[in-house]
């Protein structure tokens, strides 16, 4: 067996959970609807996309270089 020590940390997830909020933001928040935030909430939340899938990808190829 493997102690948690061992096991590098999985910070991925938290991307992805934070894109999905700051998808939700503008619906949530912001009552006004302005074109303006939507973009830039969208733009924000593929960017954490685009880094938690980065970050997937590092953590998957260290499990298998084990």
């Amino acid at each position: 067996m493997t102690s948690n020590a061992d096991q590098p940390q999985q910070i991925a997830v938290w991307y992805f959970v934070a894109a999905t909020f700051v998808f939700a933001a503008p619906t949530l928040f912001f009552d006004s609807g302005e074109p303006w935030l939507r973009i830039l909430t969208m733009i924000v939340g593929f960017v954490l996309v685009i880094a938690g899938g980065v970050q997937l990808g590092r953590e998957m190829k260290s499990r298998r270089g084990r």
